[in-house]
């Protein structure tokens, strides 16, 4: 355990940092800088050697940790705000983002793992869906930092060019709130995106922004069962695929906490505390995984994926309005 601590030390800083900057500017996604951060002293100054057991324990232990406690933000609360009618409309454009990205990915000729996770990033919640999902992919290190960067650029874009189409189209405080909290990625992002517009649009875009998050636990647990069966389709023996869980634990964490959320009345400060642990394990995750891509791999994956996502972004948040309008939610 001694051997994993100056790693833990110098990751435990780094998150410090990020999570301070996205203290003073909220619209500034914590997860985003943490793997910003492991890259940049990775690559222009040296990720120590003594620090290699606390990554290795930060990016496999910690994340799945903080991929756990993720069920602490799945709210029926939420779903009950939004009715049949908004939770209908939430599935149907996470799916479509979901699916549309993947055929984008086809399109663009892009693996078929960086567009998952950008197509769960822009349906779900960002950076945080990411990387929950990441272990159950076979999504290199650079695909995940590739697809997280991305996924900020255009949820921070949204904050800046959301509010100038809602004024051209005259939206409503409502409607201007759900459509922010259909098309936007992260929490902070949306939060930053409605509050431009109004605090009644913040309250509208916050319940449809819960309301996506609560698809994260299906989806984790999809992805897990077809990546226990891709395991076991690369020819495994029976004895080490036996090895594999039909559900890995920590989605029975996550699921259990979901439940625990859900069932029980949780007073709020523990609640939230719970989902800033969460939150930090992540990042002390993403550090980890950011201080092993090298710039030179993240070139070689090329531009078409940061067109495919810009496009995807237009056309994700053109679906997005069209739903919230026809439903009205």
């Amino acid at each position: 355990m001694t051997k994993t601590l100056p790693g833990l030390g110098l990751i435990a800083a780094v998150v410090a940092v990020a999570f301070q900057i996205h203290n003073i500017q909220p619209a500034i996604s914590p997860l985003a800088l943490c793997v910003a951060f492991g890259f940049s002293i990775a690559n222009f100054a040296s990720w120590p050697a003594v620090a290699a057991a606390g990554t290795a324990f930060s990016s496999k232990k910690l994340m799945r940790n903080g991929v756990a406690l993720l069920g602490a933000q799945v709210s029926v609360v939420s779903l009950k705000a939004i009715g049949v009618k908004g939770v209908i409309t939430v599935i149907l454009v996470v799916s479509f983002t979901i699916f549309g990205i993947l055929a984008l990915s086809k399109l663009f000729k892009m693996s078929g793992e960086l567009g998952l996770l950008i197509g769960v990033g822009f349906g779900v919640c960002g950076a945080t869906a990411v990387a929950a999902i990441r272990p159950q992919t076979r999504a290199t290190e650079e695909e995940t930092s590739y697809a997280i960067g991305l996924i900020s650029l255009c949820g921070t874009l949204s904050i800046f060019v959301l509010p100038f189409f809602g004024h051209l189209m005259g939206l409503s405080d409502q409607t201007f709130g759900a459509w922010a909290g259909a098309a936007v990625h992260d929490v902070g992002q949306v939060i930053a995106t409605a509050s431009v517009w109004s605090d009644d649009a913040v309250k509208s875009a916050v319940v449809i922004k819960l309301s996506r998050v609560c698809l994260l636990a299906p989806i984790v647990l999809i992805l897990s069962l077809r990546h226990r069966k891709h395991l076991k389709a690369q020819g495994q023996s029976a004895e080490s695929s036996a090895k594999v869980p039909l559900i890995p634990f920590f989605v029975l964490g996550f699921i259990a906490v979901a439940v625990i959320q859900n069932v029980f009345d949780i007073p709020a400060r523990i609640h939230d505390d719970v989902v800033l642990t969460s939150k930090i394990l992540l990042g002390a995750g993403l550090v980890a995984l950011g201080s092993g891509v090298r710039w030179k791999a993240i070139r070689a994956i090329g531009a078409r994926p940061m067109i495919m996502g810009l496009i995807a972004w237009v056309i994700v948040a053109g679906v997005a309005l069209v739903a919230v309008r026809i439903t009205g939610i």
